[in-house]
């Protein structure tokens, strides 16, 4: 229960593991005497209500840093599909570490065993690509055109978030985004997959309207922010086409 009746329910509940005797009169004592000897249901009430007030003023202080802090409403989420989480790694790579490295060139000469073909820079232009039509979609609130681009995981979580915003009214709008640096931070093989993960580093205006009066309800479409994510692609083995199968900011 929330509001008033939830606080008067906790006081109640309060008072029942407190014995209720804070307020009790005491036997053979005149009407109206009390015992004094501990906290009554009242006082349970106000302290209850007191703390609800608190925890909602706390939660919405979360909810304002967590608006304002991030690139976007989408760039926000941490994605992860079922795949995916079972093959990622503990950390992702140190780009400026030689081990690092070494493991990139490893990861990439697996998937060069199985596709001779494959060629970073066109690999970079096909994520780059589904980078935008991924973020097109979200503005959207639709996956169309984007199916083939997603896995299945990501497609229902995706699907759920959609929904959301339609519930709400709100639209998340993207704009004048601008891809600073597409590095390819790690590669490997795993289950009879193969997984990329890309760091993309861009601008944008992120913000969020009302669909019906146009309002900013979140954000600023005026300056644009900054963010740095992780995304990565996966494919089976013997597979052309990549699709995106996780999301990970780098804080």
């Amino acid at each position: 229960m929330q509001g008033l009746a939830g606080g008067v329910l906790g006081g109640f509940v309060g008072n029942m593991l407190f014995g209720g005797s804070g307020h009790a009169t005491a036997p053979g004592a005149a009407p109206g005497a009390t015992t004094g000897g501990g906290i009554g249901l009242m006082d349970i009430i106000l302290i209850g209500g007191l703390l609800y007030f608190l925890m909602k003023y706390l939660k919405r202080r979360r909810e304002q840093a967590a608006a304002t802090a991030s690139s976007g409403q989408f760039a926000r989420q941490s994605v992860e599909s079922s795949d995916y989480a079972s093959a990622t790694r503990q950390s992702l790579p140190d780009a400026g570490g030689q081990p690092a490295e070494q493991e990139l060139d490893r990861g990439l000469q697996q998937i060069r065993t199985f596709d001779q073909s494959f060629n970073e820079a066109d690999f970079k232009e096909a994520a780059q690509d589904i980078f935008f039509r991924i973020q097109a979609a979200w503005m959207n609130r639709s996956l169309e055109g984007a199916e083939q681009s997603i896995t299945d995981e990501m497609a229902k979580y995706m699907a759920g978030e959609f929904a959301s915003m339609k519930q709400k009214g709100q639209i998340n709008r993207l704009e004048n985004i601008a891809v600073r640096k597409v590095e390819i931070a790690e590669a490997w093989q795993e289950s009879g997959k193969e997984y990329i993960s890309v760091l993309f580093t861009a601008n944008l205006l992120d913000y969020t309207v009302d669909e019906k009066s146009g309002e900013v309800v979140v954000g600023d479409r005026r300056n644009p922010v900054k963010f740095e994510e992780f995304w990565t692609f996966s494919r089976s083995i013997g597979e052309r086409s990549w699709a995106l199968s996780a999301i990970q900011q780098t804080r």
